[in-house]
């Protein structure tokens, strides 16, 4: 039976949360998206459970563009992963360390850099949770499980935190709380107020890059119909992730009549 051993010798899925740090027994496929969007790059990748096919497993990659799923079929102690075949967890887990590339019928390639570990903060599963309702709910509806999967990534990508605005009139620059969220940036006064200051659609964001006129590091500006938004965060990571997911919630949203600009 795949995945399985001889009586009284435990499964090498059972041995795999000693073996591999980034095996996460215990996630589905929107939770793992919704980590590997909130928390990861490209190249981040973790292994889980198949939703699918109980006693195989899935890895779970983040591309340039999204997040991809990858079957692993383990007959007893082998491995069988893309074209490669592992006699054991330790050849298995020995190809990861080499970084390799995965593939899938969209032709993206992605190298696997980083793994993402199972013990660190998982504020993505909250989330998640929400989502696979949400999943239930449409497919028992009725919808296609395409169409299912693509409505629930378009509520995945969430973040929230402080980022630093110059203002429309007097161009003085504030901090403000800001949240993103299905296809809506959300900036209020500060953090726990129910009623933003604006909310703005990204549907109308026509481009979104780093900005070096305003004389701010970690600057970036957001162009809309009639406005550009200048916005500086406090590190260049947190404002590379805000760019990132903004461009990601654009390219997912309904309503985009393509990818938005990077100029």
């Amino acid at each position: 039976m795949p995945g399985t051993l001889r009586l009284g010798r435990r499964s090498v899925i059972d041995r795999l949360p000693k073996r591999l740090s980034w095996y996460h027994p215990y996630i589905d496929r929107h939770a793992a998206e919704a980590l590997l969007i909130a928390n990861g790059c490209e190249g981040t990748y973790l292994l889980r459970q198949s939703g699918n096919h109980p006693g195989h497993l899935t890895l779970t990659v983040r591309t340039s563009h999204a997040v991809q799923h990858f079957d692993v079929r383990v007959e007893g102690e082998v491995f069988h992963f893309g074209l490669g075949t592992f006699l054991n967890l330790k050849e298995f887990a020995e190809h990861f360390d080499q970084m390799p590339v995965v593939g899938g019928e969209s032709g993206i390639l992605t190298q696997l850099k980083y793994p993402y570990p199972r013990d660190v903060m998982e504020p993505g599963l909250y989330e998640s949770i929400r989502l696979h309702t949400e999943f239930s709910e449409e497919a028992a509806a009725g919808l296609t499980e395409e169409r299912a999967v693509r409505n629930s990534q378009l509520s995945i990508a969430t973040k929230s935190g402080y980022m630093t605005k110059q203002g429309a009139v007097r161009k003085n620059w504030k901090t403000r709380w800001f949240t993103l969220r299905n296809n809506e940036l959300k900036y209020f006064k500060k953090r726990g107020d129910e009623k933003p200051i604006r909310t703005i659609d990204l549907n109308h964001v026509e481009s979104i890059a780093t900005d070096a006129t305003k004389g701010k590091k970690n600057c970036f500006r957001l162009v809309l119909p009639g406005r550009t938004y200048f916005i500086y965060t406090s590190t260049p990571n947190e404002m590379e992730d805000w760019i990132e997911m903004i461009r990601w919630r654009k390219r997912m949203s309904p309503g985009a009549a393509g990818k938005v600009a990077t100029g």
